[in-house]
């Protein structure tokens, strides 16, 4: 049996210590104040096939399940805008502009949402888990990024603003849900 408890080294991964990051550009990237976020999921699907009295089960395609993340609305970074912006830059054009500009100058082919534009204004979406570095002389700990989930062809597939409310004074969440192909787990450092 192994004492890895009482070990002074060892160290459980904690659900409070991450960061979300977007990057949506070479060079530009977003982190949010994140108060939750899903980690990656899978299902693999079953096939059963009888054969008499009996049922077999075989492996059968391996799905990726849909992530939620929770939010803070801050003044800087604004998600509100950046989320507005997203679903305009993906190719949404709300009926207001649709009508005058799109429909008019026979350029509705534009105006269509794809999953390149939907992955590509999103970029690359990583969960970070931050840990520390034990100091062998017993001093100060160190944080930093130890791993991390990356969610590959991610987009969004829904936004929830939340709610205003006179009676709280709590911060104001945004709820979204996003897509992806698959996801890849790649250690940063050494544990």
């Amino acid at each position: 049996m192994s004492d890895f408890w009482t070990s002074p080294t060892f160290e459980p991964k904690r659900a409070f210590r991450f960061l979300v990051e977007f990057t949506p550009g070479e060079s530009e990237s977003l982190q949010f104040l994140a108060k939750s976020v899903d980690r990656p999921s899978y299902t693999v699907s079953s096939n059963p096939h009888k054969f008499f009295n009996h049922t077999f089960h075989y492996p059968g395609r391996v799905e990726w399940n849909t992530v939620s993340l929770t939010l803070v609305d801050a003044l800087s970074p604004n998600a509100s805008k950046i989320f507005m912006d997203y679903l305009g830059n993906i190719g949404y054009a709300d009926p207001e502009g649709a009508a005058t500009t799109a429909l008019s100058s026979h350029n509705i082919i534009n105006h269509a949402i794809t999953k390149n534009t939907a992955t590509s204004q999103l970029g690359i979406v990583k969960i970070m888990e931050i840990g520390t570095n034990q100091n062998p002389s017993g001093g100060d700990t160190t944080a930093e990024v130890k791993a991390e989930w990356v969610l590959k062809n991610a987009f969004i597939t829904e936004v929830n603003f939340g709610s205003h409310a006179y009676d709280s004074e709590e911060m104001i969440d945004i709820q979204l849900t996003i897509q992806y192909d698959w996801a890849k787990y790649n250690i940063l450092q050494a544990t």
